[in-house]
């Protein structure tokens, strides 16, 4: 089976990345998605896809498809098409969402469940998809600052479709699984290439993606989380236990990141409890 599916160019902002793909010939071909949601469409041409194991099923270019983040997928293309992916990162997503109340408009679906969404543009969705790809081959200055402007827009209007928000909902994005996965294990001593191993992603592409989201460098975050555990543990346990317990090896970073973060020493904390 091919694989090689290297776009034909690409635009790629701080929160939204766009693949152009032309194929001239037969092609036959999977892959899996990594940690963006993917809005799939088709400028010229059809496509059949099989995703997540799914019916196998064909769309144009008068439909759209939506993929949640990891999603596998199997194409095949009989004839020239051009295809166009916008990928957008959970960090705009979530800033639409938390920003705007949608009123759910009566549009048709093609297709709708808890591993893809298929649907027929809107004539807003058709607006807004309208002006990204004017952006994408456009030559503007601005134009990476224009793509996340407009794909704000274009997530509203996505999210008019009903069932749209059972696969772009932010809590069904991959941010969930990450933030679940590292309370769960970073008493261990994690490692961040380990943990973005775990996520199909490379160390910078996963340290920038967690950043985006929660404000804070992976490593930021579990040091918060073992010294939060630290305050609760120091109620019961001596300093030098406490700092053993939570994965430091060395005492005096551990009584230097602790006062760093409450302003006082374990030590002086443990007694004010006692006290």
């Amino acid at each position: 089976m091919v694989s090689d599916l290297t776009p034909t160019s690409v635009l790629e902002s701080e929160h939204v990345r766009v693949f152009y793909y032309d194929f001239d010939n037969y092609i036959r071909a999977s892959y899996s998605s990594k940690n963006y949601l993917r809005f799939c469409s088709i400028l010229q041409g059809d496509k059949y896809v099989e995703i997540n194991e799914s019916e196998k099923f064909k769309y144009d270019s008068n439909s759209f498809v939506i993929l949640p983040p990891y999603s596998r997928v199997k194409l095949e293309i009989e004839e020239k098409t051009k295809a166009l992916v916008i990928e957008i990162d959970s960090y705009l997503i979530n800033h639409v969402l938390s920003k705007l109340k949608i009123e759910f408009e009566p549009y048709e679906l093609g297709n709708v469940n808890n591993i893809f969404f298929v649907g027929k543009y809107s004539p807003d969705l058709t607006q807004t998809y309208k002006k990204i790809v004017d952006t994408f081959f456009s030559r503007k200055v601005n134009r990476e600052f224009l793509l996340d402007l407009y794909t704000q827009e274009f997530v509203y209007d996505i999210f008019k479709y009903r069932g749209a928000e059972k696969i772009i909902n932010d809590k069904n994005s991959e941010i969930y699984h990450i933030l679940d996965y590292i309370n769960n294990n970073y008493l261990r001593r994690l490692k961040i290439s380990d943990i973005a191993k775990e996520f199909n992603m490379k160390e910078y592409e996963f340290t920038r993606y967690f950043k985006k989201f929660t404000g804070k460098s992976p490593k930021e975050y579990i040091k918060d989380l073992k010294l939060n555990k630290a305050k609760e543990l120091l109620k019961f346990e001596n300093v030098t236990d406490v700092c053993y317990d939570i994965g430091y090896e060395n005492i005096s970073h551990f009584i230097k990141e602790f006062k760093n973060k409450f302003g006082v020493t374990p030590n002086l904390y443990k007694k004010a409890l006692n006290s």
